[in-house]
């Protein structure tokens, strides 16, 4: 389990990295929530073209650009909300750089939390159900305290945890190779980038909000991380 889940928190860390520190660099800067919002569809459309590209050629180095061009766009989506609730009004540069820090490190412990729990045996034989259930509990309490509680910092929270939540699925998923792996969290990182953009432009449209399939229904084959083939010493 070590080797898997070291790729993948260590790509999750890469991609929150990418994710603050454009969320505050963009916040700071842009002053129009449409442009952000477009820049973010801008990178989502260039990662699809690297990946159509240029993935097969040289696979690691492009899904790792890729990854943090996710990254990017995903800060740039956050950005938009930031403009759009005028948060310079209420708090200073500082503040928003720390609650990035404080919502990152929150969602980054939840990560480590969930891999360890997955060495109880009744969880691990049961992956599947554990683990959409804590995804949706933890869902539903990040948006009632996004609601309740100071959005300056609960609305971080949300948006990182979209990120981590995404990054579990490749964690549990069956691969036999690294650079499976490596593919399936490049997908995660656009699948975070597109989510949290459409969250945007529904909050910034003031829409009534929006429907997330999360039944569990699905065919998806997953593994426990500690039996993946990745762990075992001569897969490269």
């Amino acid at each position: 389990m070590k080797k898997k889940f070291g790729i993948c928190f260590g790509y999750l860390v890469f991609f929150n990295i990418f994710t603050g520190l454009s969320t505050w660099l963009f916040s700071a800067l842009l002053t129009d929530k449409r442009l952000a919002i477009i820049i973010a569809a801008a990178v989502f459309v260039l990662g699809i073209f690297l990946g159509f590209t240029l993935q097969r050629k040289r696979p690691l180095p492009v899904n790792s650009a890729i990854i943090a061009l996710s990254g990017i766009g995903t800060g740039l989506a956050v950005s938009a909300y930031f403009i759009h609730v005028n948060f310079k009004d209420f708090i200073d540069l500082a503040t928003l750089g720390q609650n990035i820090l404080l919502a990152d490190i929150a969602v980054l412990t939840f990560y480590c939390l969930y891999g360890l729990s997955l060495n109880i045996p009744i969880l691990e034989r049961h992956i599947k159900l554990y683990t959409y259930s804590v995804l949706i509990v933890f869902l539903l309490l990040t948006i009632a305290l996004w609601a309740n509680q100071d959005k300056f910092l609960f609305s971080l929270v949300f948006y990182f945890y979209i990120n981590t939540a995404l990054f579990v699925f490749p964690l549990i998923m069956r691969v036999v190779t690294i650079k499976d792996l490596i593919f399936r969290l490049t997908v995660a990182s656009f699948g975070a980038l597109l989510l949290i953009t459409l969250v945007t432009l529904i909050i910034i449209s003031e829409g009534d909000g929006f429907d997330l399939d999360l039944s569990g229904r699905g065919v998806i084959d997953v593994e426990s991380p500690k039996k993946s083939k990745i762990n075992e010493p001569n897969e490269h």
